[in-house]
């Protein structure tokens, strides 16, 4: 049988140059974040953002957004005189946000829970821009029309009570001269010019009506792009994605369980390669599969044989760190790995009743319930010149690990990525390391890929024929399968 080796060493001894191959915690890949697994992450994120998203732009609904557009000049220049200009001190750009400042203060009164009211400046111009947002354009269209109604209301009224106050000066001054314009001399020159400056009031009067000139009238604005239900419902889908990978993330980092087995390598257990796949972590169970597994099982598990026994009678115990860790899944390959190389294989194994042959050379039987049972069907076995692989898928099934260790000459560890945590699988190797009999192999992995076995199903129907059955001179040789290392 092959004796046990230190962790960290390279499964197939020195190199031919006579240097250490490089260790595990060098050469393993690790499992990163496998791309299937952060896509359905991302997937899921996505999916639930954007139902939320869709959610809650439905709730928003479509909004009308009406505008107006005027310009603000001082009176006296949009009246034409005869008032007087604002003083040097106030120029245009005090005058609008004087005008804005009342705006917008008469904009938060009229403003509504569903109606938003505002006002702004277009650029660097005298143009003001009057918009609202309301469910309907109708009410839309009637917010900006009383903001601007209720806006050229005061314009108006501020430049009649002005006129108004011009002209009656103007009036109370020719009263306090007397008479009337007759004859050539300054107070008559004086009366010609008040009646004239009188006149010029009454005509900016009549265009008061006209004094804050409209631009654009109040009407509804196209929407513009995509409606909010498909914008919320992108937005959502981003944003989800992005805190489900953050989340899965932080999970990860926080999470006890063995993501790379780097970890296990420092922990100076002997992590063996490749890691073997073991499909989902919901179909695993105490029992093996059914069925051939697929090339790819095959492949890592023929590559895993010969770093834990050599090809002979003796005994191998499969054991899980827990009952997810895959154990069934490593015996199950393994099996048919050894058997399809031409060693009769009898696994020992949870969940199944009495003993049948699923291939040739493959006897499959249940695990005995007591010690006396389980050594005389090792013996029994290891007689009929089989290779035994004891399968217990966790340390507290059944019989406990004294027991199991006393019949076979190694025991192998198996913890799943992603599933065991370190603390666990760092207690089962010292469990199984610490027991007398069997020899500690190594700890093997277990990924989240597919195996190609079934469950609660009939398996293919094999050759009549197995290969170890044919004689010596008429085996073919090996086949040799390309495999894709991870060292």
């Amino acid at each position: 049988m092959s004796p046990s080796r230190a962790s960290g060493t390279s499964p197939t001894g020195p190199s031919p140059a006579g240097g250490d191959v490089p260790g595990r915690a060098d050469t393993w890949p690790g499992p990163s974040a496998p791309w299937t697994r952060l896509l359905a992450v991302a997937l899921i994120g996505a999916l639930v953002g954007g139902l939320l998203g869709l959610v809650a732009g439905l709730a928003s609904g479509d909004r009308a957004t009406a505008s107006a557009t005027v310009q603000a000049i001082p009176d006296a220049r949009a009246l034409a005189g005869p008032l007087d200009l604002p003083p040097v001190g106030l120029d245009d750009s005090d005058f609008i946000a004087a005008e804005l400042a009342w705006l917008d203060e008469r904009a938060d009164e009229l403003a509504t829970d569903d109606v938003d009211l505002s006002v702004t400046q277009v650029g660097t111009s005298d143009a003001l821009r009057f918009a609202a947002d309301a469910p309907t354009a109708d009410e839309a269209q009637q917010a900006v029309t009383a903001l601007l109604d209720a806006y050229v209301t005061r314009r108006q009224e501020g430049a009649t009570a002005a006129l108004d106050a011009a002209r009656e000066a103007v009036i109370a001054r020719i009263d306090a001269i007397g008479g009337t314009a007759v004859g050539v001399g300054p107070v008559s020159q004086e009366i010609q010019r008040l009646l004239g400056q009188q006149s010029a009031l009454e005509a900016a009067a009549a265009r008061v009506p006209g004094i804050v000139p409209v631009l654009r009238a109040p009407a509804e604005e196209q929407a513009a792009g995509v409606s909010p239900a498909l914008t919320y419902t992108v937005l959502g889908a981003v944003l989800g994605a992005v805190l489900a990978l953050a989340g899965a993330a932080l999970w990860r980092v926080a999470s006890p369980r063995v993501f790379d087995a780097r970890l296990l390598v420092a922990a100076g257990a002997p992590v063996l390669l490749p890691r073997l796949p073991a499909g989902s972590v919901r179909t695993r169970a105490d029992r093996v599969p059914e069925g051939r597994p697929n090339d790819a099982a095959l492949a890592a598990a023929r590559l895993l044989a010969p770093q834990l026994l050599d090809v002979g009678t003796g005994a191998l115990l499969v054991i899980g760190v827990d009952e997810k860790a895959g154990a069934a899944e490593v015996a199950w390959e393994l099996a048919w790995a050894l058997t399809a190389g031409g060693t009769p294989v009898a696994l020992l194994t949870t969940g199944v009743a009495g003993e049948r042959e699923p291939t040739p050379g493959l006897t499959l039987t249940a695990l005995p319930a007591d010690a006396a049972a389980l050594e005389q069907s090792v013996t029994r076995h290891r007689a009929a010149g089989r290779l035994v692989l004891l399968h217990a898928p966790a340390l507290a099934t059944g019989l406990r690990a004294p027991e199991f260790a006393a019949r076979a000459d190694q025991a192998v560890v198996v913890v799943g990525e992603g599933v065991s945590t370190l603390e666990a699988a760092l207690a089962a190797v010292r469990d199984v390391s610490g027991q007398p009999g069997a020899a500690l192999a190594g700890v093997a992995v277990t990924t989240a890929h597919r195996h190609g076995g079934t469950r609660g199903q009939t398996p293919a129907p094999q050759e009549s024929t197995p290969r170890h059955a044919q004689p010596a001179g008429e085996r073919a040789p090996a086949q040799q399968d390309t495999v894709s290392t991870e060292a």
